[in-house]
């Protein structure tokens, strides 16, 4: 059998996350407010009314509360809309490389109304389903976006079967069955970015994992190898056979990825490459005040892999905007700041904003920073002003919100407000944030209320 799967089902079977570091179980308790944010604020977006059009057609035993409101659907049902409607805005914060907050969140939230579990036990199911997805994501050296899978959607059946394996305390034999089954039900390709498959990629992952641990619970095996064997799934991924089959992780259980300020939660709306680029443009934005008609080139340093994920330069959409150097460095210049009232259909039209996209051009530098494999030490801006000098931002090492660079209590509340306080009004806004901080004293997910939308 492969010594990683066994030493993951070994871990989710053990007693460590009953006594995970509370630096860890913080992370936890911040993915989820980040996540039930993002979440809220994606509850109108096309792909969740018509993810909610297609539940109401397929029908099934109504039981968990879908986005916290007054619809119920069945555990993977409700996953499925949550993780559209939490993706939607790629406002969602990532972890190596990966989205895992926003399908471990709905996922556990969803299973939760089935179990009547306690907010202690949400933590630690996120932990066993955010350790184990970080253990099968860094056995690759090399990068998967490049050669074309979307890695949110390809192991995220992983991570969440690995959390409800342990929320639902399956045995060995079932949870090695339901990360099997979950190796056969992850998908997605870079293509699909710019549209509304992004989300849904990530979606159609979280539900496979719901799915596959029911189906485990139900008797259906899979092989002991699906993950780890030479014809398994990640050698199958591997884009140059670079990834590590032979050693197990061990480590599950004793270091915590979860403690080493490896969440991400987002200023922007948009793609995580687009990070550092646009605080960049916000700095000279504010220190420089540009004449932004008088501006005759941009000039945006960026490493490789990051730019292979902006694949969109004239993007002429909110989707695409989002995965557009371009986009995100021309808005933050005209408008100071880069939020959902920019990543908008009527704002990435803008005629100003489209001719300063036209002067954008991307110096792409190497993936050089020792810590971070697939980006440079630093990304700047820097613009022609017209008199011909060039002004260049301050180097950004890691964006403001980075598990290196956090954002404060106050910026975070505030991401919350901007998010939920729209749809929902600022009293159950500020409400809900402080029972999701606490999510940890919770006696269950009764103690939060359902919600409906202004």
């Amino acid at each position: 059998m492969g010594v990683l799967t066994e030493s993951v089902v070994g871990f989710l079977q053990g007693t460590a996350l009953e006594q995970a570091p509370e630096k860890s179980l913080a992370l936890a308790a911040t993915g989820f407010t980040d996540c039930v944010a993002v979440m809220l604020a994606g509850y109108d977006e096309p792909v969740t009314r018509h993810i909610f059009r297609h539940i109401e057609q397929t029908g099934g035993i109504p039981g968990s509360r879908c986005l916290l409101g007054e619809k119920r659907a069945t555990v993977a049902q409700s996953t499925l809309v949550g993780v559209a409607a939490a993706h939607a805005l790629d406002f969602d914060d990532y972890a190596y490389s990966n989205h895992v907050s926003a399908l471990l969140v709905p996922a556990i939230l969803a299973e939760a109304e089935r179990t009547r579990c306690s907010g202690s036990d949400l933590l630690r199911a996120y932990l066993a389903g955010f350790e184990v997805w970080a253990a099968v994501m860094k056995r690759e050296p090399d990068h998967l976006h490049s050669k074309g899978w979307h890695p949110t959607g390809v192991f995220g059946a992983i991570g969440v079967a690995a959390a409800l394996s342990w929320l639902r305390r399956l045995n060995a034999r079932q949870t090695r069955n339901a990360l099997g089954l979950a190796a056969a039900n992850g998908g997605g390709v870079m293509d699909n970015f710019g549209s509304q498959a992004k989300a849904y990629q990530g979606a159609r992952a979280a539900e496979a994992g719901v799915t596959c641990t029911e189906l485990a619970l139900a008797g259906v095996d899979a092989g002991p190898n699906a993950i780890d064997g030479s014809g398994g799934l990640l050698a199958a991924l591997s884009p140059f056979g670079n990834v590590d089959l032979e050693s197990s992780a061990d480590w599950l259980g004793s270091h915590w990825v979860s403690a080493d300020d490896s969440l991400n939660i987002k200023m922007h709306p948009t793609v995580g490459a687009s990070q550092r680029g646009i605080d960049a443009a916000i700095q000279l934005h504010r220190d420089t005040a540009p004449d932004i008609a008088a501006i005759t080139e941009v000039l945006v340093r960026v490493s490789e892999k990051h730019a292979a994920v902006m694949r969109f330069h004239r993007p002429t959409t909110a989707l695409e905007a989002k995965f557009s150097a371009e986009f995100g460095v021309a808005a933050a210049l005209i408008a100071g700041k880069v939020g959902l009232a920019e990543v908008s259909d009527g704002f990435v039209k803008r005629p100003d904003v489209q001719a300063l996209m036209r002067k954008v051009k991307l110096e792409i530098g190497p993936d050089n920073d020792p810590d971070y494999p697939v980006g440079a030490v630093n990304d700047t801006v820097a613009y022609r002003a017209g008199d011909g000098t060039l002004i260049e931002s301050d180097p950004v090492h890691r964006f403001r919100g980075h598990g290196q660079n956090p954002m404060s209590n106050d910026e975070f509340l505030q991401k919350f407000l901007d998010c939920v306080t729209p749809g929902y009004g600022e009293n159950t806004a500020r409400s809900i944030f402080g029972l999701l901080r606490a999510i940890g004293d919770l006696e269950s997910i009764d103690d939060i209320p359902t919600l409906t939308p202004l």
